[in-house]
C-alpha cells in the first residue's frame, strides 16, 4: 500500500488528465446520483461544499436546492471547520481559496442531517483520504449526520491508508457506483 503523501500525488496526476468538460459531466452525474439517494427528498439540513478546481463540483446541487433545503458550507476557522448557512447571498474566497458565505455565521453542526464530503481518495471500506490537515475529521467527529463521500471513479480505490482517528463515510458516490457501508440500504 502507498503512503498518504505518495497517494495524494498519484491521484492529483490522474485528476489533471480530466478535461474541464469531463469534470463537469462527471460532477453532474455524481450530483444526480446524490439526488437519487433514498431519503434525499426528506433531508432538510444538508451540508455541501464549494469545490476546489480538482474536486467534484457541487454547484449544481447548490443551485437546485438553495430555495427548498437549508444548505450549509464549511468555513475554515483557524484549525477547524465551522458550519455556515448558505443562501443566495454574496460569497467570498476564504482560506485556501475556498468560496464561503460572506456573512459566515457559524451554526450548531448537530442540525445537519447529511454532509457531502470531498476527498482525495476513498476506498471500499468507507475510508477517506483528505488533504492532510484533518479539518473534516475534526468536524465529522462532532456530528451524527450521514456522511456521504463523493469522488470521481478514479479516486475510489480498493484500499487506502487509514488511521484510527480517520472518520469513515456512511456512503460513497461516484459517477458509476453507490457504495453503502455494510451494504446497508437507506430508507
Amino acid at each position: 500500500m502507498h503512503d498518504k503523501r505518495q497517494l495524494r500525488q498519484e491521484i492529483k496526476q490522474l485528476k489533471r488528465a480530466l478535461t474541464p468538460a469531463e469534470r463537469e459531466s462527471l460532477s453532474q452525474r455524481i450530483c444526480a446520483a446524490v439526488e437519487s439517494l433514498p431519503g434525499f427528498d426528506r433531508v432538510s439540513h444538508l451540508m455541501l461544499y464549494h469545490a476546489l478546481p480538482d474536486e467534484v463540483d457541487t454547484q449544481w446541487l447548490l443551485s437546485r436546492w438553495s430555495e427548498t433545503k437549508q444548505l450549509y458550507l464549511p468555513v475554515v476557522n483557524g484549525d477547524d471547520i465551522v458550519v455556515a448557512r448558505y443562501g443566495r447571498g454574496p460569497v467570498r474566497q476564504g482560506a485556501y481559496g475556498i468560496w464561503e458565505p460572506a456573512d459566515a455565521t457559524a451554526i450548531d453542526p448537530s442540525q445537519l442531517e447529511w454532509i457531502v464530503v470531498p476527498g482525495v481518495a476513498f476506498d471500499r471500506a468507507m475510508n477517506r483520504l483528505g488533504r492532510g490537515k484533518g479539518y473534516y475529521d475534526r468536524l465529522l467527529q462532532q456530528i451524527s449526520a450521514r456522511k456521504i463521500g463523493i469522488c470521481y471513479g478514479l479516486q475510489l480505490l480498493d484500499e487506502i491508508p487509514a488511521e484510527p482517528h480517520d472518520i469513515k463515510m456512511d456512503l460513497i458516490v461516484t459517477e458509476n457506483n453507490i457504495i453503502y457501508k455494510d451494504n446497508e440500504l437507506w430508507h
